[in-house]
């Protein structure tokens, strides 16, 4: 049995695919699920998804964890990074302890800067079997079975191979790594890097009336390129490698998520004017770049390295982008984003 802890859009888009595969999966809601219960007891749609979930995945609240819990054979944690740490506390105890655990929960913790594995190693144990869960992978898409790749990230050759032969399926490739560092890393900035993608393409609205200018093109291309860069640098410095974040990990999940994501969206809201407050409450859930931004940044600290794309979106988090010279802006933004550019710039 597999069982998944969260139910919002990724969990029940997971737990759907799994019970396509045929695996007998249970859904566990948190407490903060409650708007999801009880649209699924009333037999109406998920809020975030917009369907009614399939009649073979089961939903069990938080009293029922400890009925569900010791006969899970997998347990997928989809929870946003804040809610790690007391989902992981409160399942953890009720799991066997051979159960392989597969976290697709992505960013670092406020507190201690660690990722979700540690996170997990320090709640679990240092030897239960963890699998970190990256990729490009839209909700939405998994949910209706569209072609996806997803990287199953382990120390424990055997967990990762568990993970990986679980989700694969005719409409999902799963692919393999033990660079778990490399993966967690891309995974949490690459929404920092959406964020700094959508800030141009936000900007680019109040430029609309250039001719053939529609969405900042080049300054979007730029921020993602010296993104790449800055999430190379950071995974180098905590250990991880390059390949992984030039693969699904980082350079797919960027582009999903700078095309069509959240953090994306926020980054365009932001650019057009809203400030931080407004873009939240238009984007109706959470956004991890948000929190990650600040985390980036004490952790290029703490490895004494530059993170430019951070400083920018700080940037735009730190004051309202409302001024009318949309240009001026963009370049104040590219003169933090990209000190190449800027050196070039002050030459003129």
């Amino acid at each position: 049995m597999i069982a998944i802890l969260g139910a919002g859009a990724m969990g029940v888009a997971l737990a759907s695919h799994l019970a396509r595969g045929g695996h007998h999966t249970i859904v566990l809601a948190t407490e903060y699920d409650s708007a999801v219960a009880a649209a699924w007891h009333q037999g109406l749609p998920h809020p975030a998804l917009g369907i009614v979930p399939s009649p073979d995945i089961t939903l069990v609240g938080p009293n029922g964890w400890p009925s569900v819990l010791p006969a899970a054979e997998i347990v997928v944690v989809a929870v946003s990074s804040p809610g790690l740490v007391p989902v992981l506390a409160a399942a953890g105890p009720h799991a066997p302890v051979d159960a392989v655990w597969v976290l697709a929960t992505k960013g670092w913790q406020h507190d201690t800067l660690s990722g979700p594995s540690e996170v997990a190693a320090a709640l679990l144990g240092p030897t239960a079997p963890v699998v970190t869960l990256a990729g490009p992978g839209i909700a939405a898409e998994i949910l209706t079975g569209a072609p996806t790749a997803l990287l199953c990230a382990a120390r424990s050759s055997a967990a990762r191979r568990t993970a990986a032969d679980a989700l694969r399926s005719p409409s999902m490739l799963t692919i393999t790594t033990s660079d778990v560092v490399g993966a967690e890393t891309a995974s949490a900035y690459k929404n920092i890097v959406a964020m700094a993608v959508g800030l141009a393409e936000g900007l680019s609205e109040r430029f609309m009336e250039r001719a053939y200018v529609r969405a900042f093109a080049n300054a979007r291309s730029a921020m993602f390129a010296q993104g790449m860069m800055d999430m190379v640098r950071l995974a180098e410095a905590r250990g991880g490698r390059a390949e992984t974040v030039i693969g699904l990990a980082g350079a797919g999940d960027l582009y999903v998520t700078s095309n069509h994501g959240r953090n994306g969206r926020f980054g365009q809201l932001l650019g057009a004017g809203a400030t931080p407050e407004q873009a939240m409450r238009s984007i109706g859930s959470t956004v991890e770049g948000v929190v990650n931004t600040e985390a980036a940044l004490r952790l290029a600290d703490r490895y004494a390295i530059d993170l430019p794309t951070a400083r920018a979106v700080d940037m735009a988090l730190q004051r309202q982008l409302t001024q009318d010279d949309a240009m001026e802006q963009m370049l104040s933004l590219f003169a933090t984003a990209l000190p190449i550019g800027a050196r070039q710039l002050a030459m003129r």
